[in-house]
């Protein structure tokens, strides 16, 4: 298969380098240090020697492909119709951890088009082009908008499973978007505030770190998606199995200074919240305090 990345951070470098490795034809859209890196060095992964990879600047250079990656992060400012411009017609696999980010890439290429995904994993982003896995289950979750078949999505599992990344197609892609929701957001936010690793927060902030889950719940429940009653335990069951020393990309932003990934996260329960009537105070408070120039609505 011919797959292509918009973007070479964590998620994007890793999952791109393990389908090079299985001997599939990769393509990135890049820009600034981590484009030249791409083309001089290739792609790093746990400090091995770099491969040879294809790196353009944008997705109307990519040419024909099988599937497209959107392995950005989901940040306040990030623009999907100028990241997708000019993209060739292939579905668009979305990896991007933000409840609503399938719905603003429909927006732009349509449903039919849009195959949201939950990837599960510890990747940490070391330099242009470099990228480290850190434990945890490595997998990729991911179906189509609508739930619809597509001989595609199969073999893209396949393929990704060959390559190290276990993968499957799920019917209902919906329910664990909100489960891994349920988990990054709950345990970065909280970890920010904190300043500690998973292992603290499932020890001496349980209690918190439950209490946000189960606002993510409601708020889920209220959006129409039909979770379970076993979810919240589910979640914090698999917290549980987690390296205790894990911190999530969102809580490593902001203990650099920026806000990276936490409007698209913690702002979208707050906004979903708001907009479904149901009481997600503990989540207002992380959004006022982690960053309180962040404008609501």
């Amino acid at each position: 298969m011919r797959i292509a990345f918009i973007g070479a951070g964590a998620v994007g470098g890793w999952f791109g380098g393990r389908l090079l490795e299985a001997g599939h034809e990769v393509a990135y859209v890049a820009r600034g240090a981590t484009l030249e890196a791409l083309r001089d060095q290739g792609l790093v992964l746990n400090g091995a020697a770099g491969r040879p990879v294809s790196a353009v600047r944008s997705a109307a250079e990519l040419g024909d492909c099988d599937v497209i990656f959107l392995t950005v992060k989901a940040t306040r400012d990030t623009d999907l119709r100028a990241l997708l411009a000019g993209a060739p017609d292939a579905p668009v696999a979305v990896t991007l951890n933000a409840v609503d980010a399938p719905g603003r890439v429909a927006e732009v290429v349509g449903r039919h088009r849009t195959w949201p995904g939950v990837v599960r994993g510890f990747f940490h982003h070391v330099g242009p082009g470099r990228v480290d896995f850190r434990g945890g289950p490595a997998s990729y979750v991911f179906g189509t908008f609508d739930g619809t078949p597509h001989p595609l999505a199969d073999r893209l599992a396949r393929e990704l499973t060959s390559a190290g990344i276990e993968s499957r197609v799920h019917p209902q892609v919906w329910l664990d978007l909100w489960e891994k929701a349920m988990f990054v957001t709950c345990f970065g936010a909280l970890g920010a505030l904190t300043s500690q690793p998973l292992g603290a927060l499932r020890t001496a902030h349980r209690r918190s770190l439950r209490a946000l889950m189960e606002e993510v719940f409601a708020v889920a429940v209220a959006a129409g998606v039909e979770l379970d009653g076993g979810t919240v335990d589910r979640v914090m069951a698999f917290a549980d199995r987690m390296p205790a020393t894990a911190t999530s990309s969102m809580q490593r932003d902001l203990a650099a200074g920026t806000t990276g990934e936490l409007d698209a996260q913690v702002g979208a329960i707050c906004r979903l919240g708001a907009a479904h009537s149901v009481d997600v105070r503990l989540h207002d408070l992380l959004l006022d305090v982690l960053a309180p120039d962040l404008a609501r609505g």
